[in-house]
Formats: C-alpha cells, structure tokens, sequence
C-alpha cells in the first residue's frame, strides 16, 4: 500500500513538473521566436502525457479518478500551444 501510493504522488508530481516545464519552454520558444525550443518543449509535454498515464494506472485510484485525471493528461497538451493563440489575438485586438 505504501508502495503504491509513493508511486501515485511521485507520477503526479512529475506530471505538473513535467507540465510546468511545457509551459514555459513553449511560451519562452514562442516569444523569442526559437523553435527549438518550442520542440524541446513537446518532449516536456510526452513526459508529462506518460507520467500521467502513470497515474491512471495506479491500482489505488478508482475509476471517476483515473477517468479526470486522463482527461486532464488529454487536455493539457494542447493547453499551452491554445493559450498562446489566445494571448496573441488578445494583444492584437488590444493594438487595433
């Protein structure tokens, strides 16, 4: 039992870590305008889509859990890329 909950704290801290890295890797690429950077960042991303995946197949979580958390895993990589469009067209409305 305690195995397997080690196991669930450490897959959902690497997946907010791993997360946060794809934020501000794709934000920083996109606002200098590297995009090796940018594809750096979707590495970030796939760690993150894995260490999620961790979570949904923990023994300990039952399946409304494992159900949010996948759709949170889906969800996220495509949160940033989004968001940056979002902000862009923000920016450009507010200049016009």
């Amino acid at each position: 039992m305690a195995e397997t909950l080690y196991k669930l704290m450490l897959y959902g801290f690497l997946m907010v870590f791993f997360a946060g890295t794809y934020a501000i890797l794709y934000a920083i690429g996109r606002f200098s305008g590297l995009p090796l950077l940018v594809r750096i960042s979707y590495s970030f991303a796939i760690f993150q889509f894995l260490a999620g995946l961790g979570m949904v197949f923990s023994p300990y979580l039952d399946i409304l859990w494992r159900a949010i958390i996948l759709f949170s895993v889906f969800a996220y990589l495509f949160i940033p890329p989004v968001m940056w469009k979002v902000v862009v067209e923000m920016h450009r409305r507010h200049e016009d």
